[in-house]
């Protein structure tokens, strides 16, 4: 793997590390709609299906690059930055899937 390509790839995991706090409170946002949507059995908004489907996309679109970097043979430093965070999105992923499999469609 190139310099260039890891300093990219360090500047580029420092935001995923800024945006995925956010993304955190996001999925539990949903997790906690889905429930009382649940709970209530009612529909779900759109705008809350959109959110969702927007945070499930967005995280499988990071995965797939991590994934893709992680096969590129990073450095052992880099590449377990690279699996962590992507462990981190696929707990994200899951609990999202998870909650929205329970929206009433």
């Amino acid at each position: 793997m190139e310099n260039d390509q890891i300093t990219d790839i360090h500047k580029q995991i420092l935001r995923l590390r800024d945006a995925l706090p956010v993304w955190g409170a996001e999925a539990n946002d949903l997790v906690e709609l889905a429930r009382n949507a649940e709970r209530a059995a009612t529909a779900v908004d759109e705008r809350v299906l959109q959110r969702a489907r927007g945070l499930l996309e967005t995280a499988k679109g990071w995965h797939d690059t991590l994934l893709y970097w992680e096969q590129q043979e990073a450095p052992p430093a880099l590449s377990a930055d690279i699996r962590v965070i992507r462990g981190s999105l696929n707990a994200m992923r899951l609990e999202v899937d998870t909650a929205t499999s329970k929206f009433r469609l």
